[in-house]
């Protein structure tokens, strides 16, 4: 059964890339500077809906990524989000100047994608400002430094373009690749924020990291803070961005603008 979910699932993203990406979708959420308590950007979040006949399933992105990864319609498809994030970025920045959106890229992408061209081209496309797109990468998907990579990280320095080191914390070489990874931003995974003043282990974590990328002038944010107390603690740690529930869940296009524009 398994198996044969999977054949149906790739056979539907394949037509949906084939047929102007229907059933695919992007959702925003917000991501605010802690200090002024305002909003100054987004990640963008590919969402997938599978179409068969009437009935329509919406499908987790733990299942439909690693698919498209593996098919290699991550390129297409990650080509089409990073035109409808950069489109909705030119358009929130009529009202805020700042406005920058995080975009998560693939391995895959970077391998045999073209990526950087790609991200060169939306900008130029929406005439936004190379700092207005922040790039993602899960700190579990970086390689090593080949030369592909090398490639793609230097044509990001050259054209100012953020990169985010994403789910901090998760990979068995985190301090290392702070070291040897130019980085602009860090965002600490949400497991250790749900713990925060309960456990000694994830204040010590947060705080470290904090600490130490302050020093070297790399800013920090910290994704799936809800609660109060979680906030309370992070504001006095000096991180910069927050992300997670406490301010705004994931939401369409339409929720999005109508919310904040």
């Amino acid at each position: 059964e398994l198996f044969l979910r999977k054949g149906r699932i790739v056979a539907a993203l394949r037509n949906s890339v084939m047929n102007g990406f229907k059933g695919f979708d992007v959702h925003y959420q917000p991501i605010v500077d802690c200090g002024l308590e305002q909003l100054i950007g987004a990640e963008a979040l590919m969402r997938f809906s599978m179409i068969s006949g009437e009935d329509t399933e919406v499908i987790s992105p733990m299942e439909f990524i690693p698919l498209l990864e593996e098919t290699g319609l991550i390129i297409p498809a990650g080509r089409y989000i990073l035109d409808e994030a950069a489109k909705l970025c030119c358009e929130i920045q009529q009202y805020i100047p700042d406005f920058r959106i995080n975009i998560n890229v693939s391995y895959v992408q970077i391998m045999h994608g073209n990526v950087e061209r790609d991200i060169l081209d939306v900008i130029k496309r929406y005439a936004l400002k190379p700092d207005s797109i922040c790039i993602e990468m899960t700190e579990s998907g970086f390689m090593d430094m080949t030369p592909v990579f090398c490639k793609f990280r230097k044509a990001l320095d050259e054209n100012h373009i953020s990169f985010v080191i994403d789910d901090f914390g998760t990979g068995y070489s985190s301090l290392n690749h702070i070291r040897e990874m130019p980085l602009d931003i860090i965002k600490i995974d949400k497991c250790f924020i749900e713990h925060l003043g309960e456990d000694d282990f994830s204040d010590a974590f947060v705080k470290m990291v904090t600490e130490l990328a302050n020093t070297i002038g790399v800013h920090v944010c910290v994704e799936g803070v809800e609660t109060d107390r979680q906030y309370a603690i992070i504001k006095k740690m000096g991180i910069y961005y927050i992300q997670g529930y406490f301010f705004d869940k994931p939401m369409c296009i339409e929720s999005f603008e109508e919310k904040y524009i």
